[in-house]
């Protein structure tokens, strides 16, 4: 990819590209040239062949609409696409870089190819448009990266060349945040009002965001008493934040205070996560009345949408309402959301599981498929531990194989109903089947020493060599220890089985 990177870079033509972060989301889309990049579901399947068919179809395309689908690519994290989607444009489309344009590429390639990546690229910019919203998305991927040292530099390479504003202050202050340096952040700001340069929402929010994580609720009232009175320098988030601070200091008058002060900030479009949070919140100081009342006002204000009732089932499960989980499900099936998220399924299966009702959560989950829904690999895992936990293991057996089996290569299995199915493998002394387990794991994990230990047992129950075993061990970084010698001299313990409800 990046030998192309001078001549794309060099590609000049009437027209910006539509990386441009300018773009408006409200523009009109080609509907059905979306449709098929949407399709195009996973990262490692190219766009580039969707998109030549659509100019061999004699279509065309304008900017703006080609600047707004790579930002919903952006928004749906689908970073390859959207920077795939860039270059194409200079490629193929031959429209003029912008340094607004590099600027949004840049981001793009350290989301995807990583920081070092990113450098080079920057190295590559022609210094025409080396202006200043590239250098603040190259000091935005170093406090990605959590790189101090080089973002300093950097930062202070901007300074030199007057490139001063809140936003790279911000970037700064962030990352203090991010590396844990607090008293960092309050130096940023102070040095930040001290060059005349006016802090805005995001400053303020940092800043208290610092008092917040050192727990200093004195300071954390003094910035929201400051900025009390300016409407556009403290968020919904700022204010909930603040109130879990006062909540975890036992101030819960002041916590609520502060909530109701976000819910007022809570903008009329996108507040979905605002509405989540407060259900959270809320559900946490068991002001269960209050729970029910912003549910009632996200529904009346806000589109349905799966995440949201991710959020209200929780809340309910949270507090051991099993029966409100149940309407709650009911209600989304019936809502006519976007899609059958079995997300939502699995939280009540797990629920049914750690109560021992793993007989319900089978029916739950029949009652699903049979309605279209698709269950996860993850229900079949959830379903192996509420099997073990009533002490069923052959099921529970079958359930984790079934989880292994129909996993994508992105889920990464927690181990322990894995070890759970090879100590049953051991007692049978089924080294085949043993082995099918472990296969099926190393497709979604790197083999752990438990995994192989627990392989190493059945072996040895078995009576089989292990040489070869402990050979494919050492070839995976795990040198023998005491606990392996112990294996092959025959003491083996089993795993201890999930406790009975």
């Amino acid at each position: 990819m990046f030998r192309l990177l001078r001549r794309r870079l060099s590609t000049t033509a009437e027209g910006a590209v539509a990386a441009s972060p300018s773009a408006s989301p409200s523009q009109t889309l080609p509907d059905d040239l979306f449709r098929r990049i949407a399709d195009v579901g996973r990262p490692g399947i190219p766009l580039y062949p969707v998109l030549e068919q659509w100019v061999r179809e004699g279509r065309t395309i304008k900017k703006h609409a080609l600047q707004v689908m790579i930002k919903k690519l952006v928004g749906l994290k689908r970073f390859s696409h959207a920077l795939e989607m860039s270059f194409w444009m200079t490629d193929r489309r031959h429209l003029q870089l912008t340094a607004g344009d590099v600027a949004y590429r840049l981001e793009l390639i350290n989301k995807v190819h990583g920081l070092e990546k990113a450098v080079e690229y920057f190295g590559m910019v022609p210094r025409q448009l080396r202006k200043p919203q590239c250098y603040g998305s190259l000091l935005k991927c170093y406090v990605e990266a959590k790189d101090v040292e080089k973002a300093e530099q950097h930062f202070t390479k901007m300074v030199e060349m007057g490139i001063k504003s809140s936003y790279v202050y911000n970037c700064m202050m962030d990352l203090f945040l991010k590396t844990g340096q607090l008293e960092r952040v309050h130096v940023a700001f102070r040095d930040m009002e001290e060059n005349g340069i006016k802090p805005d929402m995001f400053s303020v929010e940092n800043k208290l965001a610092a008092y917040i994580a050192a727990e200093d609720f004195e300071g954390a009232q003094k910035v929201i008493d400051k900025a009390n009175p300016h409407e556009k320098l403290l968020s919904w988030h700022g204010y909930a934040s603040a109130a879990r601070l006062f909540r975890k200091c036992g101030m819960q008058a002041r916590a609520v205070e502060a909530l109701l002060e976000a819910e007022r900030r809570i903008p009329p479009k996108n507040g979905r996560i605002a509405y989540s949070f407060l259900l959270h919140i809320y559900n946490d100081l068991e002001m269960y009345p209050e729970v029910e009342r912003i549910w009632t006002v996200y529904k009346s204000k806000v589109p349905l949408c799966n995440s949201m009732y991710m959020s209200r089932i929780s809340v309910l499960l949270k507090k051991n309402d099993i029966d409100g989980a149940e309407e709650a499900l009911k209600e989304f099936e019936t809502a006519h959301v976007s899609y059958k998220d079995f997300r939502l399924i699995n939280l009540v299966v797990d629920a049914y599981c750690g109560g021992g009702l793993v007989e319900k959560a089978i029916v739950l989950v029949d009652d699903a498929i049979k309605k279209g829904w698709t269950p996860l690999a993850n229900t079949w895992y959830k379903l192996a531990g509420g099997f073990f936990m009533t002490g069923q293991v052959l099921k529970a057996v079958d359930m984790t194989r079934k989880a292994l089996a129909s996993a994508s290569s992105r889920w990464k299995p927690d181990l322990a109903y894995v070890l759970m199915t090879l100590n049953h493998f051991m007692d049978q002394k089924d080294v085949e089947a043993a082995e099918e387990i472990v296969s099926m794991l190393q497709k979604h994990v790197s083999l752990t020493r438990d995994v192989y230990h627990s392989l190493l047992k059945t072996y040895v129950c078995a009576g089989k060599p292990a040489s070869d075993l402990l050979e494919r061990m050492k070839k995976d970084g795990l040198e023998a220890d005491e606990e392996t010698d112990r294996i092959l001299a025959g003491e083996c313990e089993k795993i201890s089985p999930l406790p009975r409800p």
